[in-house]
């Protein structure tokens, strides 16, 4: 691929979902177009985001089934979760819709697909791998990453981020979550369902962005599901304890209380992925 150079009327930067549906559009209305991916092809989407979160939390509804049936007096052995096989499942989702977002089908559609990390080098020419693309137009669909909040003590204590914690198979005996966002909630609501104590930490509301009425009640709902959730806590610091974790939470009248968990997993918000 070194010392290519093309001219096309599109390049398409990233191959999430915003990407491929552009990319794609394009193709088949008859633009060139080039379409760059650093790493996955589907992005966080297939691999990291709505594809394994939904096979997550369809598990947890089958059991969260069983649990709604002894309200109707129908009675039969509780279920047993294996926690390595559900995430087996997850990747065996990931891994059936795989080939619709596929170097392969996107090259048979007449996009010209290159692996790795482009950057500009001009208005309207960006190099990657030493091929210089010149296009009419440019699509930055570049996506987001995880924000890790500056939170003293962080840098000493393993967490998860939704990069990471679907890669886990050991089903988390009681998982502190930071943030009651989006990503936040549905894993709270996933692991919950699945088996854990889940305690949600947020700085400010349930679901900040989104509507007051309406987040209030999904956090109601949650909660007589068994989530802990605290609205409005100061996280002073975090600390290893054991192989677990501590979040040390300061109160309005200045005292420290602890929430102590098996695993953490950070879900405060994301980050654009412009800094290349």
């Amino acid at each position: 691929m070194s010392g290519m150079y093309l001219d096309v009327d599109l390049c398409v930067i990233g191959a999430g979902s915003g990407g491929l549906s552009v990319a794609a559009g394009a193709a088949q209305l008859g633009a060139s177009t080039v379409l760059i991916e650093r790493h996955k092809m589907g992005g966080d989407c297939l691999n990291t985001g709505c594809v394994p979160s939904k096979a997550l939390l369809a598990a947890g509804k089958v059991v969260r089934g069983w649990r709604r049936a002894q309200a109707f007096s129908v009675g039969y052995a509780p279920p047993h979760v294996d926690f390595a096989a559900v995430n087996r499942h997850v990747h065996d989702v990931i891994a059936a819709i795989a080939p619709n977002d596929s170097v392969g089908r996107f090259e048979s559609l007449g996009v010209k697909v290159i692996k790795g990390s482009g950057r500009f080098v001009g208005l309207r020419e960006v190099m990657v791998d030493g091929t210089r693309i010149r296009a009419r137009r440019f699509v930055i669909a570049t996506g987001s990453s995880a924000a890790v909040p500056p939170i003293p003590g962080l840098e000493n204590v393993p967490y998860f981020t939704n990069e990471t914690v679907f890669e886990n198979t050991e089903l988390p005996r009681h998982l502190i979550i930071i943030g009651a966002g989006p990503i936040g909630l549905e894993m709270a609501q996933a692991h919950q369902s699945l088996g854990s104590v889940v305690t949600v930490l947020e700085a400010a509301r349930v679901l900040p962005k989104d509507d007051p009425e309406l987040a209030q009640l999904l956090g109601q709902h949650l909660v007589a599901q068994g989530v802990a959730i605290r609205e409005r806590v100061k996280i002073a610091r975090v600390e290893p304890e054991g192989s677990g974790v501590v979040a040390v939470l300061e109160t309005k009248d200045g005292r420290e209380e602890q929430v102590a968990g098996s695993h953490l997993l950070i879900a405060a918000g994301r980050r654009p992925n412009t800094a290349a």
